[in-house]
């Protein structure tokens, strides 16, 4: 599962390169929206833990921001 979560976060990351819309984020917050993109699309609940707002400092509403 760490595996399809890791490829599936290097596809969103990829995917986001060229759309020209995704540059006005950071590559941090882009990244994390990767992340969250994959875990939500693998059905990891909860595609966004305690843990992993503390290590990048975003919440899920800054993320679905992004992702929208």
């Amino acid at each position: 599962l760490l595996a399809q979560l890791e490829n599936m976060a290097f596809f969103y990351s990829e995917l986001a390169l060229v759309h020209y819309a995704m540059l006005v984020y950071p590559p941090s917050v882009t990244a994390a929206a990767a992340v969250y993109a994959a875990r939500s699309t693998l059905g990891m609940n909860p595609p966004w833990t305690d843990i992993l707002e503390h290590h990048t400092g975003l919440a899920e509403p800054q993320l679905l921001y992004v992702l929208r």
